[in-house]
């Protein structure tokens, strides 16, 4: 009698809006949980997001003075004609219609070749090695074998007869240069999704199309392609997601010289926020931009191959 007056008493409670102190604290207690996790998001993450976007706005330039004050989208029509951001944009755009493809070919080719071969577990850490080293370690060790009168790039190259090349001085062959060290370095980045793409595709359906007839290359087209497709389409995006925000290998092998030839759009975003302009006003509006076109990039990615219906995360547009 005495419990279902207790339980009667917290019915009522509940009715009349009001619950008792254990499921108040049951509701409580998990948001005092994330709050700290929240409050660290807020902090780092959605403020500079937001200053980023307030600064974009204004003329905010550290080298004059700390005041600000409103001047609409005069950082943004100023992107368009400066030659460096100019410069910067086009070598981004190389880098990413030359590095990206060939990464892509390379990655998915390897992964096949090395499958079921001798010695696979030692080739397969080996060729994981330069995504592990740092980008900017990379870049020091670049600018070495680039060296042009020690370099061993320039020593192997003069043994099938080719004259020394300044591959840090010489605009065609600095850019050359940065997208050789972008191939080199995430390769085996796609190489690593697509190896294990392949390990998880059910070796029934292979023995299954083989005992039909198909060879090796009918397997690869009609069998697993078609499984491994969403996998490829989520590393070109990632892909290029990250080529966009290049930056330390420039920083570490040509500081984006000569000139302004090796000048990504990252590295100029630095050079005119902190290096040498202080302009924050001027680099927040690069950034917005740079976020513009790498929505847009990902969105046609997404529309072209619809990547939606392949991973399943959706019907029909």
């Amino acid at each position: 009698m005495q419990r279902s007056g207790k339980r009667f008493s917290a019915n009522k409670e509940v009715k009349r809006g009001r619950l008792p102190p254990f499921h108040m604290k049951r509701r409580v207690v998990p948001w005092l949980m994330v709050l700290p996790v929240l409050a660290l998001f807020l902090a780092m993450t959605i403020y500079p997001f937001g200053f980023m976007i307030w600064a974009s706005f204004r003329d905010y330039d550290l080298s004059r003075s700390a005041e600000t004050h409103f001047i609409g989208l005069s950082n943004y029509f100023q992107i368009f004609k400066d030659s460096t951001a100019i410069e910067s944009m086009k070598f981004t755009i190389k880098l990413l219609s030359i590095a990206v493809p060939v990464e892509l070919v390379l990655g998915v080719l390897i992964a096949f070749l090395i499958r079921g071969v001798r010695g696979e577990k030692i080739i397969r850490s080996s060729l994981l090695i330069p995504m592990m080293i740092p980008p900017a370690v990379s870049g020091v060790a670049w600018k070495m074998l680039y060296n042009f009168a020690f370099g061993p790039v320039n020593w192997f190259l003069s043994l099938f007869g080719v004259p020394k090349i300044s591959w840090l001085g010489d605009p065609f062959y600095a850019q050359l240069g940065i997208i050789i060290i972008d191939i080199w370095q995430w390769t085996p980045f796609i190489f690593l999704m697509i190896y294990a793409g392949l390990q998880s595709i059910p070796q029934d359906l292979i023995d299954a199309a083989r005992v039909d007839g198909a060879d090796w290359g009918k397997v690869f087209l009609h069998v697993e392609f078609p499984l491994l497709r969403p996998l490829i389409l989520v590393a070109l995006v990632l892909r290029i997601i990250d080529c966009l925000k290049t930056f330390d290998i420039v920083f570490m092998t040509t500081w984006g010289g000569p000139g302004s030839a090796t000048h990504t759009y990252s590295f100029y975003i630095y050079k005119v926020g902190i290096s040498f302009g202080w302009n924050i006003g001027y680099a927040s509006a690069l950034s917005v931009l740079l976020l513009i076109v790498a929505i847009v990039l990902v969105n046609v990615v997404f529309r072209l191959v619809r990547m939606r219906q392949q991973l399943g995360f959706g019907g029909e547009e």
